[in-house]
């Protein structure tokens, strides 16, 4: 397990028992995006590596979702707004200076309306898109000569494809759902090679979403309809669906919308419906933004929106720069007491070494008596981070020595990252980069020049902490973590890294 840097600024990951108080100060807005729901976040909470704190009563949301530190949306809370987003500020700049992306510190998805709450003249302020917003009842109707081929492709679906709806029931839909979703998003991706890599990786990380969405959507708040097609033999399958939330005083949102697309008129009718059995009770439709895919822009912009709720990001002046933390702060021990020490382990440390495991890995943790085996193996290398007097962190792989290509005599061994663990008081301290170069180094020391690893799918952080240290995805492996909770394969090889030695990885 890798330690989650965030934890070390106070910042706190989204559960779902926080969904009350965020919705708290959601609650407040007028006019609120898409993208300030509880839902949202939650489920995009892994693939953007979202977390979020407190600061003078204001709600603020955090995304580490690549090697900086941003804020998702302008602090929301009444009072202190400027002391607050200041304070916001100076948290990303000494993060993102210690990241080595010192002008990296910015704010994303910020509304008019909290735009509006703030300084302007001490912001840089730039367009990023706009959320599309429809009339609900034109949506429902699809009239005017404008809406015409749509509704005739609805109507187009109706008569040729003998169907019916339900409310979405994960108990009973959740299966058929995912199937649905990944082969949208393998059509998506066959289909749309113009847009890649981007729009690729995008794709990737909605499907991740839209899957914890179908899972939780009851926790969520969320309304959801399944549309079953019947085929020609007469037997029915899930063939679409689509959620949606409630969106401030005015506004429904639709959160997905999922179909087979080799049916023609499907996806303008389970709009349409949709909008009938669950929107009708007020007056707009909020389908979010493009994401600055032109495709999916065009598809938004010919349902004719009646409303476009421009997104800002939004960058600090020199002005703005007050200083509530010390600039010099870092976020690794500086004192001698609080020093990190990179060791072997020893057997003195194999209880602290077990109670680690069991804090940190719900699913799978090493016994100790595994952890001796391990530390008394040759082919082992088992190194521990200390602090102090104390263990917290640690680090295990494996050297693997296929025999037949020994006998062979020149085929290296290749390694395994086993077990990386870093106790949750000590994290934010990058102590888990640096027992990962150390393990490298040492497997390299060996002569390894491939090291293998898995890691959970959805686990964002540690993947790129991963890839920052040289390793690639190689492939997935289905359940490996459980049931519906694949690993992502990844290796690092020594001669793609001629260029930067291992001396240099990030600590």
């Amino acid at each position: 397990m890798v330690e989650d840097p965030l934890l070390g600024l106070g910042l706190r990951p989204v559960t779902l028992a926080d969904r009350n108080m965020f919705e708290s100060y959601f609650s407040t807005l007028q006019a609120p995006l898409s993208d300030y729901t509880f839902s949202q976040l939650f489920t995009w909470r892994n693939s953007l590596h979202i977390a979020w704190k407190l600061i003078r009563n204001h709600l603020c949301i955090f995304a580490n979702g690549s090697s900086d530190l941003t804020l998702l949306m302008p602090p929301i809370g009444d009072g202190q707004s400027s002391a607050a987003l200041a304070e916001a500020f100076e948290l990303m700049d000494a993060y993102n200076a210690s990241a080595g992306v010192p002008a990296n510190s910015r704010i994303e998805y910020a509304s008019d309306e909290l735009l509006a709450r703030f300084d302007a003249t001490r912001l840089n302020i730039h367009p990023m898109g706009t959320d599309y917003v429809y009339d609900t009842r034109r949506m429902i109707d699809l009239a005017g000569g404008d809406l015409s081929s749509k509704r005739q492709a609805k109507n187009r679906f109706i008569r040729n494809y003998q169907h019916h709806v339900e409310t979405y029931d994960a108990a009973r839909h959740f299966n058929e759902c995912v199937a649905l979703l990944h082969s949208w998003t393998r059509h998506q991706d066959e289909h749309h090679t113009a847009d890649a890599p981007i729009g690729t990786i995008k794709r990737h990380k909605e499907s991740l979403a839209c899957e914890l969405s179908l899972r939780y959507a009851a926790e969520l708040g969320l309304r959801g309809m399944v549309l079953h097609v019947n085929n020609p033999a007469g037997q029915s399958s899930i063939r679409g669906f689509t959620f949606g939330e409630s969106l401030g005083h005015e506004q429904n949102s639709i959160v997905i919308e999922k179909t087979d697309l080799e049916l023609k008129g499907m996806a303008q009718f389970i709009f349409s419906e949709f909008c009938e059995r669950f929107w009708a009770n007020k007056p707009y439709i909020n389908v979010g933004d493009d994401w600055g895919l032109e495709t999916l822009a065009w598809t938004k912009r010919s349902y004719r929106p009646v409303k476009l709720l421009q997104k800002y990001v939004l960058r600090q002046t020199a002005a703005l720069k007050i200083g509530f933390l010390p600039r010099s702060q870092d976020f690794t021990a500086t004192t001698i007491k609080d020093r990190i020490i990179i060791r072997p382990a020893r057997r003195e440390d194999l209880a602290a070494s077990a109670t680690l495991e069991q804090s940190c890995f719900t699913t799978y943790s090493l016994t100790r008596r595994r952890l001796q085996y391990l530390q008394q193996r040759p082919s082992a290398v088992f190194l521990v981070a200390q602090q102090g007097d104390q263990v917290v962190g640690q680090g295990i792989a494996l050297i693997r020595q296929n025999r037949k290509a020994k006998a062979r005599g020149h085929i290296p061994p290749s390694g395994r990252i086993y077990s990386l663990a870093v106790t949750e008081t000590a994290r934010g301290q990058k102590i888990g980069r640096r027992l990962l170069k150390a393990l490298v180094q040492r497997l390299v020391d060996q002569g390894v020049h491939r090291i293998y690893l898995e890691v959970e799918q959805l686990n964002s952080a540690a993947i790129h902490l991963y890839k920052q240290a040289g390793f690639n995805a190689i492939g997935e492996i289905p359940d490996y973590y459980g049931k519906d909770r694949p690993a992502q394969h990844m290796m690092w090889q020594q001669a793609a890294q001629a260029h930067r030695p291992i001396t240099e990885i990030a600590a």
